[in-house]
């Protein structure tokens, strides 16, 4: 008698079953791996931050002051102060100036670079409105009217925007002095402040709030004149309950 070999294939509930598993599993992981993308974008730009601090203070030790506040400028087509500044004289790996989460510019990196933009200027045109008249340009809060730009040189509003008009860095009486700030102006905490203080935040990156699923749970890399990087929970640095915002008095 001979014996027929009878290979037996997966049934129609078997491969379903299979399947089901494999979707759960999938379920399951994606946002374990989705986080640790997310936390390995947030360390790269958290060096590229403490980079950026390095070279602002070799700037300032050569001109004796901070860049100025960035702007764009329109005949040009460049970016003049803030980060912008640093390059290439001070910061020659232009991907330094550049968050890895930024998708502002996608695709269009070439141009970014000719242009001399900068993720940590603030945030652009050509993410609120891509389809404005000059995209380029710096987008305005409609709360504060603020231009949204987070190089902290004029002193931050309750947004975190840096503040379109400046108080004189040593005021006359006649401006008086923020109750939140109980020593002298000396340690007002703004780049505009040649002697800001080390706490100073110099930039807060807003590239990586996409990620978050949750308002509550929006947070930002950010770092001081001391080099030191961190992630702030913007809701509460937004927080004006107990009168100036974190992102004015830059407390914590």
């Amino acid at each position: 008698m001979t014996r027929t070999d009878k290979r037996r294939g997966f049934t129609l509930v078997e491969m379903l079953v299979v399947i089901s598993i494999i979707v759960v599993l999938v379920a399951i992981l994606f946002p374990v791996f989705s986080s640790a993308r997310e936390r390995s974008r947030q360390v790269r730009c958290q060096t590229n931050l403490s980079k950026i601090v390095g070279a602002l203070q070799d700037y300032k030790r050569q001109y004796h002051r901070y860049p100025p506040r960035p702007a764009y400028d329109a005949t040009l087509e460049i970016y003049t102060g803030g980060f912008s500044a640093l390059y290439p004289d001070f910061i020659s790996d232009y991907s330094a100036l550049v968050c890895p989460d930024d998708i502002a510019i996608a695709s269009r990196n070439e141009e970014a670079k000719q242009r001399r933009y900068s993720t940590y200027n603030g945030v652009i045109e050509l993410i609120d409105n891509p389809s404005a008249a000059d995209p380029w340009v710096f987008a305005v809060d409609s709360t504060t009217g603020n231009q949204k730009i987070t190089y902290n040189y004029n002193g931050y509003d309750e947004l975190g925007w840096d503040m379109d008009v400046a108080l004189d860095p040593r005021p006359p009486t006649s401006s008086p002095k923020p109750a939140w700030l109980d020593r002298g102006w000396k340690y007002y905490p703004r780049l505009m402040n040649i002697y800001a203080p080390e706490y100073t935040v110099v930039t807060h990156c807003t590239a990586h709030r996409t990620f978050y699923s949750n308002e509550d749970e929006v947070r930002d890399t950010c770092v001081n004149l001391g080099s030191e990087t961190d992630t702030l929970l913007v809701k509460t640095w937004q927080d004006t309950t107990s009168g100036a915002s974190l992102f004015e008095k830059q407390e914590q």
